[in-house]
């Protein structure tokens, strides 16, 4: 009899240990598993840099701020113009270089020259044919420009879902000094127009560009303005 109360007192004993040591054991994994669930829990609430859950890519384009930043960029460009003033005896076109230097995402200030191309019409050519005669028409051989920019305002072109294109429209002024067959003269030039941004690199300028300056004739001097519509590509680094 006193063995078989020995045998469970020890049996009993052994059960005790081992509840105690399962006990520990889930205490032990649970408190091991609770770093792990603060720090997934951080990750989860770690949004800096990334889209809060439920917010759609409209909503996000639409609070997105400036792509591409013009702080103290250098733009260079190259570009064609064509004369939309022109009068009936010469067409007249010119291929343009530039570059701007952006002091901030407002303002920049650009310098510009262009080589100008001019042809007769037909109703130049039916008048020499006629009368042996070349009209007195004075025209520009080349032009140069120095212009203050400001961006009114900063867009973005939504070409799809997944695909968006920034833009800034833009107002320049400034003086430009125009070389014509007869003289040179000194004008005032405005130009304006859209400014789409291409990546991180790259623009895309369209505008209208106004020359107003004296053109001089064999008898006469006349202020005039010479309106150009213009696109150009740029390098920006």
């Amino acid at each position: 009899m006193k063995r078989v109360h020995l045998l469970l007192g020890i049996g009993l004993m052994a059960l005790s240990l081992g509840a105690n040591a399962a006990t520990t054991k889930t205490a032990d994994t649970k408190a091991e598993a609770t770093p792990a669930s603060l720090e997934d829990q951080l990750k989860a609430l770690d949004l800096a840099n990334q889209p809060a859950a439920g917010v759609n890519k409209e909503k996000l384009y639409a609070v997105q701020t400036r792509n591409l930043p013009l702080k103290f960029k250098s733009e260079f460009n190259l570009g064609f113009g064509d004369n939309l003033t022109g009068d009936s005896f010469l067409s007249t076109q010119q291929l343009e270089v530039g570059y701007r230097f952006h002091f901030n995402d407002r303002w920049a200030v650009g310098l510009g020259y262009a080589w100008v191309n001019n042809t007769f019409k037909s109703d130049a050519t039916t008048l020499r044919d006629a009368q042996g005669a070349i009209p007195d028409v004075p025209f520009a051989t080349s032009r140069a420009d120095l212009t203050v920019e400001f961006n009114t305002f900063y867009g973005k072109f939504r070409w799809s879902a997944d695909s968006v294109s920034y833009f800034d429209q833009y107002v320049a002024l400034g003086a430009g000094r125009i070389a014509q067959n007869t003289g040179s003269d000194t004008g005032a030039v405005a130009d304006i127009g859209l400014a789409a941004w291409l990546g991180k690199w790259g623009s895309m300028r369209l505008g209208l560009k106004d020359y107003y300056y004296a053109e001089h004739y064999r008898t006469a001097t006349q202020n005039t303005n010479n309106l150009h519509a213009h696109l150009d590509m740029g390098y920006l680094f």
